[in-house]
């Protein structure tokens, strides 16, 4: 595989059509209220770094936005539409950065194993940084009925992109097998870093400094990285 078709496939994988907004969203036309709708999300985002989803009330969300009850009504329905559309927000930003890791300075001065040092700690960063969102969507078997769906989906292309980017490292694998070798170990990576998420159990807990090593290694002995 060549620069050119590793990043062309880099770009194809993000630019992946995601789900049509949630039906509970009403459409932000005016520059105003596309304003108060971004304050209710950014409102979520600090929300959700100190309490529970289930915890929270439409009150809390508008008062930490600067805004009316009512205004939150005239953009989402409920809470789980608003939820959704800052998931949304979020996985829609995820991929942008990690497009943006695979395509940049960085990524192609390093040799295979810096690629896969720098994947990873870009990933445990993201769960570390939106761990709240994550604990809201994952943490209870009806809060993952609702929103691990489009968690899943923004993970898949995730892999995809990861898997146009390294699969010229992995010479000893089947062309076919590539993507299955990488599929299997983010989902190492991933299975460790939801738990330490949810339950932080240890012995190393997600904000370890050394997490992000022991994850790269077995990255790469899992997906079989040379070079």
């Amino acid at each position: 595989m060549n620069a050119d078709s590793s990043f062309a496939g880099m770009r194809e994988a993000a630019a992946r059509p995601l789900p049509a907004p949630h039906p509970g969203v009403h459409a932000a036309k005016q520059a105003r209220s596309r304003a108060k709708q971004r304050a209710l999300l950014q409102a979520g985002r600090r929300l959700l770094a100190a309490h529970e989803l289930a915890a929270l009330s439409v009150a809390q969300i508008a008062a930490e936005a600067g805004v009316a009850v009512g205004t939150f009504y005239a953009r989402f329905i409920d809470k789980d539409a608003w939820f959704a559309e800052l998931l949304q927000e979020v996985g829609d930003e995820v991929v942008a950065e990690m497009q943006a890791l695979l395509g940049g300075e960085r990524w192609a001065r390093a040799a295979a194993a810096r690629r896969v040092d720098l994947i990873v700690r870009h990933l445990v960063d993201v769960h570390r940084r939106h761990r709240g969102l994550m604990r809201a969507a994952l943490g209870d078997a009806a809060q993952a009925s609702r929103f691990g769906l489009p968690l899943h989906g923004y993970g898949r292309r995730i892999a995809d992109a990861v898997h146009a980017a390294l699969a010229a490292h992995l010479p000893g694998v089947p062309a076919v097998r590539r993507r299955e070798r990488i599929g299997i170990a983010l989902q190492l990576v991933y299975g460790v870093l939801v738990n330490a998420v949810l339950r932080d159990p240890g012995p190393l807990k997600l904000d370890d400094p050394r997490l992000p090593r022991e994850l790269a290694d077995a990255f790469r002995a899992a997906a079989r990285v040379e070079g």
